[in-house]
């Protein structure tokens, strides 16, 4: 049912919330390790398109910030969460598409994890917001 308002959520949203979260946290580092903002980063974003970094960053913060709203069972998270799933398809795209060394064997492991993680969340706020979970 739609119409229902203050629905209860579910234990499980909550934990996958903090699961969510704790693995964006986890890209924002790595992020912030391949730009070399870090001490010790090495700055490898070599042939990277600047495009492609721009998502690469709105892909990790924004799924750490749709997470956290998740975990406080808010409405914008979904929005956030819709726009990291986005960000992780523009990456995919050029990774495998444009980059003209696609991966191959288990260098496809990751990317193809990051992106049924992220499309996960973006389900679960999504179907939160649909049964009233999140406000």
């Amino acid at each position: 049912m739609n119409d229902m308002i203050g629905t209860r959520a579910p234990g499980w949203l909550r934990i996958v919330a903090a699961l969510g979260l704790l693995w964006n946290l986890y890209g924002c580092y790595a992020y912030l390790q391949t730009v070399g903002a870090l001490a010790g980063g090495d700055a490898a974003m070599g042939p990277m398109p600047a495009w492609v970094t721009g998502a690469f960053a709105i892909a990790v913060f924004g799924g750490a910030l749709g997470c956290l709203g998740l975990l406080l069972l808010k409405g914008w998270s979904r929005l956030l969460l819709v726009l990291s799933l986005l960000a992780v398809i523009a990456q995919d795209v050029w990774l495998f598409a444009m980059s003209g060394a696609a991966p191959a064997g288990s260098a496809v492991l990751l990317p193809a994890l990051v992106g049924l993680v992220s499309l996960l969340l973006a389900w679960v706020a999504n179907d939160g917001v649909k049964k009233g979970w999140l406000t």
